[in-house]
């Protein structure tokens, strides 16, 4: 049987909505402390998380032997464009590490179909409600791929709507009383690793590299074209899912998501020239952020925030990328894990594993919103909503 990568995404966000669904209220939980950006532990957890535990190792297990085809601009590709922009506009490597998680989640999150996968689970599994992980409209995500647009109009006004909002949801937030401050940056960097994620998507899902006619040598990003011209070019992007309506650009025939596509190369090189160019657009636009302080941002302690972020968030990237064939597409350039796919898929799984025991443990012992508190920008303080007010999808633009 043949499993598209939101399936096997899915999964793993249904794993993390069973762990939140059995995991009893407890004192204390996740606190963040002060302006470092650590989060404290709550009281430990005994039998309960033992039993989260096993349950995680079974589903990673069950993701094993399934392939998939492409979702998105593939992690590798978004990782590497978020990581460039960061390092040249003078960010810490927690604070690039950081975005780079958010704009992971940003595809994770728009991947999920538990109603379907509900019925994949084994037998007395605990099961999430119908509306998604904790929550999240997955309708306002799906919008921050830059999809299905049919006109130069529609892509004229998700790129400015999108600018808008990115700026207005940083304002917002660098200043709402609801925000610890040790959250704060989490839930900044959550807009500007999602904001990422859209930009990128541009140019590996619409016709732009195939309009333009590069000068010198490389395409101009869509902000060096004047409106005037950009308007002459046609510029749309390709439909998803795939086959739906006729007439339209098919994101299957459009896409340059992976090594081996068509303009691969050439949408990630002006991706993350235009990444830097975002990043440093939005910081500009925003003087009531704190940009130093994101600059510099470290996560600690050493031995729990900060683990969080290196180790368990950081690996969960790159494991359910591997196992859902959406690391590079199907036949990496360069396995993560292992040159050999096999080997390379069944260590990706081993460290899943770990993975869920680390998240498993955080969430019993404070909510299913906390697997690491570096989740919270989406999934307790619903930047994804601020982000996609007014943006289209599949013609038609959100109120």
């Amino acid at each position: 049987m043949k499993v598209r990568p939101a399936r096997i995404l899915a999964l793993v966000a249904s794993l993390i909505a069973s762990l939140a669904a059995e995991a009893q209220p407890m004192r204390g939980g996740f606190r963040p402390s002060g302006g470092s950006g650590a989060a404290e532990p709550g009281r430990s957890t005994t039998g309960r998380g033992g039993m989260t535990k096993r349950r995680a190792i079974v589903l990673a297990g069950a993701i094993f032997g399934l392939t998939s085809s492409s979702l998105a601009f593939d992690t590798k590709w978004h990782a590497d464009a978020t990581r460039i922009a960061m390092d040249h506009n003078g960010f810490s490597s927690d604070t690039r590490l950081l975005c780079q998680f958010t704009n992971y989640l940003t595809d994770f999150f728009s991947a999920v179909d538990l109603e379907d996968v509900y019925k994949q689970l084994p037998s007395g599994m605990p099961k999430g409600g119908s509306s998604g992980l904790q929550g999240i409209d997955i309708g306002n995500v799906a919008r921050l791929h830059f999809d299905a647009l049919t006109s130069h109009a529609q892509v004229e006004h998700q790129w400015k709507t999108l600018e808008a909002n990115t700026k207005a949801a940083l304002v917002k937030w660098a200043a709402a009383p609801s925000v610890n401050s040790g959250y704060r940056p989490v839930v900044l960097m959550t807009i500007v690793g999602a904001s990422l994620h859209a930009v990128q998507d541009f140019y590996s899902h619409s016709n732009w590299l195939r309009k333009v006619a590069p000068s010198t040598g490389v395409a101009p990003i869509w902000f060096e074209v004047p409106e005037t011209e950009r308007v002459r070019l046609d510029i749309k992007t390709g439909w998803y899912p795939d086959g739906n309506k006729r007439g339209v650009l098919n994101h299957h025939d459009e896409n340059k998501d992976y090594t081996g596509r068509p303009l691969n190369a050439q949408a990630f090189e002006v991706a993350t020239r235009a990444s830097t160019d975002w990043v440093r657009r939005i910081m500009a636009g925003t003087s009531e952020v704190p940009w130093e302080t994101l600059k510099a941002w470290k996560a600690q302690p050493a031995n729990l925030n900060g683990m969080w972020l290196r180790n368990a968030d950081a690996t969960f990237i790159t494991t359910t990328s591997t196992l859902a064939g959406h690391w590079d597409g199907k036949t990496p350039a360069k396995n993560v894990f292992a040159p050999d796919a096999g080997r390379n898929k069944v260590m990706a799984g081993e460290a899943l594993e770990m993975t869920m025991g680390v998240y498993s443990q955080n969430i019993a012992s404070s909510s299913g919103a906390t697997p690491t508190p570096h989740w919270v920008g989406f999934t307790v303080f619903h930047v994804e909503k601020d982000l996609a007010k007014g943006l289209y999808l599949q013609d038609v633009a959100k109120k």
